[in-house]
């Protein structure tokens, strides 16, 4: 389980490029860091920066013994929960009962 000390942190983390880049990986398995930056029809390196930083995650794994020697992007999860304890109040302790929308 991934855990983030603030709400900052993990927009900052999980920005929607690398979700999208996650989704993408996730539905079409590219065989390079090169064809993943296509899927999602961004620069190599700027996806290559944030492979490295899902993989420091957790969220995804970089391996080795692709086609031509390429690292391939694998996320080996079928989806992502989150769960959010967001203060409302400075002073509320973070283990009260929360608020549910079901």
């Amino acid at each position: 389980m991934l855990q983030f000390g603030t709400y900052d942190a993990l927009v900052d983390s999980l920005t929607p490029l690398r979700l999208d880049l996650i989704q993408a990986i996730a539905k079409e398995r590219p065989s390079s860091m090169r064809e993943a930056a296509r899927l999602v029809d961004r620069d190599v390196s700027d996806v290559h920066a944030d492979l490295k930083q899902l993989e420091v995650l957790g969220i995804l794994e970089l391996k080795e013994g692709g086609p031509g020697g390429a690292i391939q992007p694998v996320v080996p999860f079928d989806k992502i929960e989150m769960h959010i304890d967001y203060p409302l109040l400075d002073d509320v302790d973070v283990d009260s009962t929360p608020a549910s929308a079901d």
